[in-house]
């Protein structure tokens, strides 16, 4: 006999749940259903026995179709001449539930569906067809599954039901339209009575407490979850991607889709807007809202502009100072000359068009000055750098194009999800260094892959970014804003979150009002303020004695730019580049390889040393190379 074909079975709706359960968005199947697999492990036990005991009392021992039944439906109908008992199990129910077009009435389908549901007892167990039942049995309107009319009749899951929610959930499968609650609630409270009059000597119920479930009130309507996170909807869309819980915050998901609702209404079509919050050390995203309004025609709403990529504008900037600092080509109390500024035809300003002469590296930074900043990269190299970002955020370019020293200043164009990584790995090293929407347990974690930064660094970058607000607010961000204000960006830290918050157009349109610093920066501080994050803390750091000794330049000079000791590479290709002393001799784990061609094949995934040697001076950087 051949296996039972599952039908609408695979048909289900998407639905995507916060960390605590609740629905946060919600995509009907294609015929417009909201149905969802259930799981008898999921399901009140309670609900399964009232079930059996009203539809199907013989269920676990019969074989599809209940004979006695039969013949007792046979006689009565050849006595009476009317039907006055039914025969049908709830094995045959799930059949005609799975194809349709077996509910007609007529001789021919009874047999067939007693046919499919022999087929079924053959190949499936008695839980799987169960589960079957419940997730595709009816519950009024478009609600199918017992998921579904749990949570639309009484907003809670399946596995929390009272007696009273039970005797109803059994009830309407039979009559679903004429027996809802909402619309006909004499006809519920008739029938989901019949339900426990019929059960209450089958499973020996209490008189008390059948009397008191008896007369309970049923629900007077029927409620469906708002959808709150369409372009999350859109980001695990893929086939078969199975969604369920995240780690979403249910009320922060609100709080920060009003909060962007309201600032939009401030900037001209088509301005648009998005904001990400991600848990500090875990990588744990708990708001995601890909745009103001997914349904506005004019802004493209339904893009998700936390995916695309876009210029930075100003916000890398602090991982050049603090790669730099970590290299010690600059110290914490560093003076730049900002002055003008040539190399090869590339005569780069400030975002002001003026120069401001000798100043700290805590005021270059704050100030977003693109001077200080590309005098740095210049010292790390900008081409190691790119490399070092890419291999971090997993970068896959479509051509070998590089952003050079246009890095500093907005060049490197990568998507919001991209940055928001960027800075989780920039402020806690070893620890999380990806986002992660999985509903795992938020107590901090360790990760063994090599960071970005050392711990120190990490503190120094916090240092710089800390500063105190005219209202004498204590914030930590830092802003960026594109070439023509295409693009606005805030990058806020907490203390253990940080907020990103964007604004721009869809197609990249100029504009004169977007920057970092008034338009995207009041939006992250207002979503800060909403959801009662706190300010960071100025970190403590070493003296700087103690700083120089931990980062003190080899007498020898750098044979290897990059990669250095301690990263981390990700390559499809198992090729990575390399950036250093073209006189130098190279080795990949102790075997000498060509002379420096930028590029180094590795033959296997894991750890492996690529030294150089120069003379009497030699540096290895031990490397992890990941294939993808």
């Amino acid at each position: 006999m051949r296996p039972p074909e599952n039908g609408r079975l695979s048909e289900l709706a998407q639905v995507i749940q916060s960390d605590d359960g609740t629905i946060i968005n919600l995509r009907l199947t294609e015929d417009g259903y909201w149905r969802e697999k259930a799981s008898i492990s999921k399901i009140d036990p309670t609900l399964i026995d009232v079930l059996i005991a009203y539809e199907d009392q013989r269920f676990w021992s019969h074989g599809g179709v209940d004979l006695k039944a039969v013949f007792r439906a046979s006689y009565n109908f050849l006595k009476s001449g009317r039907i006055t008992s039914g025969a049908s199990t709830l094995t045959m129910q799930t059949a005609r539930l799975i194809n349709p077009a077996l509910a007609q009435r007529s001789i021919p389908n009874k047999i067939r569906q007693m046919i499919e549901a022999v087929r079924l007892e053959r190949h499936w167990s008695k839980e799987e067809i169960l589960e079957a039942y419940f997730t595709l049995a009816p519950y009024g309107g478009n609600i199918e599954g017992v998921y579904a009319a749990s949570e639309a009749w009484f907003q809670k899951p399946p596995k929390k039901l009272t007696l009273n929610e039970i005797s109803l959930l059994v009830s309407l499968p039979q009559s679903p339209e004429r027996r809802r609650p909402d619309k006909f609630p004499a006809a519920a409270f008739k029938a989901k009575r019949l339900v426990l009059t019929k059960i209450k000597d089958r499973l020996n119920l209490d008189e008390s407490v059948f009397s008191e479930v008896v007369s309970e009130p049923l629900p007077v309507r029927l409620l469906r979850p708002k959808s709150i996170a369409p372009h999350l909807a859109d980001r695990f869309s893929k086939p078969g991607q199975k969604v369920g819980k995240t780690s979403i915050n249910a009320n922060w998901q609100k709080q920060v889709h009003r909060i962007l609702e309201s600032e939009i209404q401030k900037y001209p079509e088509p301005v648009q807007t998005a904001a990400i919050v991600v848990e500090r050390k875990t990588g744990l995203v708990k708001a995601y809202v890909g745009s103001a309004d997914y349904a506005a025609l004019k802004r493209k709403g339904a893009n998700n502009y936390l995916s695309v990529s876009r210029s930075p504008g100003s916000t890398l900037k602090p991982f050049i100072y603090g790669k730099a600092l970590q290299r010690n080509l600059i110290q914490f109390d560093h003076v730049f000359e900002d002055a003008s500024f040539y190399r090869s035809g590339y005569v780069p300003t400030n975002f002001d068009n003026t120069y401001s002469g000798k100043v700290t590296l805590k005021d270059a930074l704050l100030r977003s000055l693109n001077i200080p900043a590309l005098i740095a990269l210049e010292e790390l190299g900008p081409d190691s750098f790119e490399t070092e970002l890419k291999s971090l955020i997993g970068h896959t370019p479509k051509n070998n194009k590089r952003a050079g020293l246009s890095l500093a200043v907005g060049g490197f164009y990568l998507n919001a999800e991209q940055l928001a990584k960027l800075y989780l790995t920039a402020l806690d090293p070893g620890y999380a260094i990806d986002l992660s929407f999985e509903p795992i347990n938020p107590k901090a974690f360790k990760s063994t892959d090599p960071s970005l930064f050392y711990e120190e660094t990490s503190k120094q970058i916090l240092h710089l970014l800390i500063q105190d607000l005219p209202n004498g607010e204590r914030v930590a961000f830092k802003t960026g804003t594109s070439f023509a204000r295409h693009d606005a960006w805030s990058v806020q830290v907490y203390d253990k979150y940080v907020v990103l918050s964007w604004l721009g157009t869809p197609d990249n349109e100029a504009t004169e009002i977007l920057t970092g610093r008034m338009a995207a920066f009041p939006i992250s501080n207002e979503i800060g303020v909403a959801l009662g994050l706190k300010s960071p803390k100025f970190p403590t750091l070493k003296k700087e004695e103690v700083l120089a000794v931990n980062f003190q330049k080899d007498v020898c000079g750098k044979l290897i730019n990059y990669p250095e000791n301690g990263t981390w590479i990700r390559s499809r290709n198992a090729v990575f580049n390399v950036v250093g002393s073209n006189e130098a001799s190279w080795y990949l784990n102790g075997q000498k390889v060509k002379p420096l061609q930028r590029k180094i094949r590795v033959d296997r995934p894991g750890v492996h040393n690529l030294t150089a040697k120069s003379g009497s001076c030699s540096q290895t950087s031990e490397i992890f190379v990941e294939f993808h």
